[in-house]
C-alpha cells in the first residue's frame, strides 16, 4: 500500500511532468491525503458473510456483498466531509460557493449527511435529486462530496471483505467480486498480469490480459488501443463491440509510487481523445468535477 509520503512525492512528480494539472492536482492530492488520513482512524467492525450464503455466491460467480451493504462510520466520514468543503473552498474556485453551502447546511441540520451517504450506497436517485434542489446544488457535486467522505469507509470494508476471496476460484471477470461494481482503471503489474480497480470499493482484481472488461470480447479486430510515445505509462483500450474504454498503466514503465486515484484524475486527455473517437465508459462517483 502506498504511504502518505510516497502520494506525495508522486503528485509532486507529475506536477513537473505535467504542469497543466496542477490546478487539478492542488485539490484532488490534497482530498485523497485526507482521505487516506482519515482511513487510518476508522473503526468498523467486519461484514459477515454466512458459510451458506457464501458458498451460493461462489457457486454462482456473485459478487460478495451488494453496495448497500458497506458500512460507514458515520463520525469520520462526517468530519472528512467538512474537510473536503473546506478544500474545495481554497482549491477548487468552481466549487467553493457550492461547498460553503453544503458545509454550513450540515452543521445546520438543514440536511442530514446520513441521508445522504445511505442514498449514495442505496443508488437512491429520487432521494439524491430531492437533495440537490433542496440545496440548490448539482447533483453530480452533491454526489461528489458525500462520495468523496465515505469512500475511507469502504475501502475498509472492501479490504476485510477479502479475506471471503481466499478459496474462492479466479473468476477474472469485468465486475468487482467484493461489490458487483464496473472498473474504472486497469493496470499491468511488474509481470504484465492486468488488474482491474474497482470503481467504488477501489478493491483490485486479476482479470485475463485479453479481451474487453466490459462485454468480455475477444475478437482481435474489435480490440484496438492508442497510447503516446511521451506518456509510455499509459495505454487505452478501446472495443468496437460495446463502445468502451479504459485506461491501463503499465508499471513496467513508471518510476514513481502507483496510486490509481491520482492517476486516474492526472489522465483526463486521454478520456477526452476517447470520446472524441466515439467510445465511452461507465461514470464513476469518484470522477472529476469542474474545478
Amino acid at each position: 500500500m502506498i504511504t502518505i509520503e510516497q502520494l506525495e512525492q508522486s503528485s509532486d512528480r507529475i506536477k513537473k511532468i505535467r504542469p497543466s494539472y496542477q490546478p487539478i492536482l492542488d485539490f484532488y492530492a490534497r482530498i485523497f491525503l485526507a482521505q487516506e488520513k482519515s482511513r487510518q482512524d476508522i473503526q468498523l467492525p467486519p461484514v459477515v458473510i454466512e458459510s451458506d450464503l457464501l458458498k451460493i455466491k461462489q457457486n454462482n460467480e456473485m459478487p460478495l456483498i451488494d453496495q448497500s451493504e458497506f458500512l460507514i462510520d458515520l463520525k469520520a466520514a462526517g468530519q472528512l466531509f467538512d474537510t473536503i468543503c473546506d478544500l474545495a473552498y481554497d482549491f477548487a474556485p468552481n466549487l467553493s460557493t457550492n461547498a460553503q453551502i453544503l458545509k454550513k447546511a450540515g452543521q445546520d441540520h438543514v440536511f442530514n449527511l446520513e441521508t445522504l451517504f445511505s442514498a449514495i450506497l442505496n443508488n437512491q436517485s429520487l432521494t439524491l435529486h430531492d437533495l440537490a434542489r433542496l440545496l440548490n446544488i448539482p447533483e453530480p457535486e452533491l454526489v461528489f462530496f458525500g462520495y468523496a467522505a465515505i469512500a475511507p469507509s469502504i475501502w475498509i470494508c472492501s479490504e476485510q471483505l477479502e479475506t471471503y476471496l481466499t478459496d474462492m476460484p479466479d473468476l477474472k471477470n469485468g465486475y468487482c467480486p467484493i461489490c458487483g461494481n464496473h472498473p474504472d482503471m486497469g493496470f499491468l503489474d511488474k509481470e504484465g498480469n492486468r488488474h482491474l480497480k474497482c470503481c467504488f470499493c477501489a478493491h483490485e482484481w486479476l482479470i485475463k490480459r485479453m479481451g474487453c472488461v466490459f462485454c468480455q470480447n475477444n475478437d482481435k479486430d474489435s480490440q484496438h488501443y492508442f497510447f503516446s510515445d511521451e506518456e509510455k505509462e499509459y495505454r487505452v483500450n478501446l472495443c468496437d463491440n460495446c463502445h468502451n474504454y479504459i485506461k491501463i498503466v503499465d508499471l513496467r514503465q513508471m518510476d514513481r509510487a502507483f496510486y490509481p486515484k491520482l492517476e486516474q484524475v492526472t489522465t483526463l486527455h486521454l478520456d477526452m481523445k476517447a470520446r472524441e473517437k466515439g467510445y465511452t465508459t461507465a461514470e464513476s462517483l469518484a470522477g472529476d468535477v469542474s474545478l
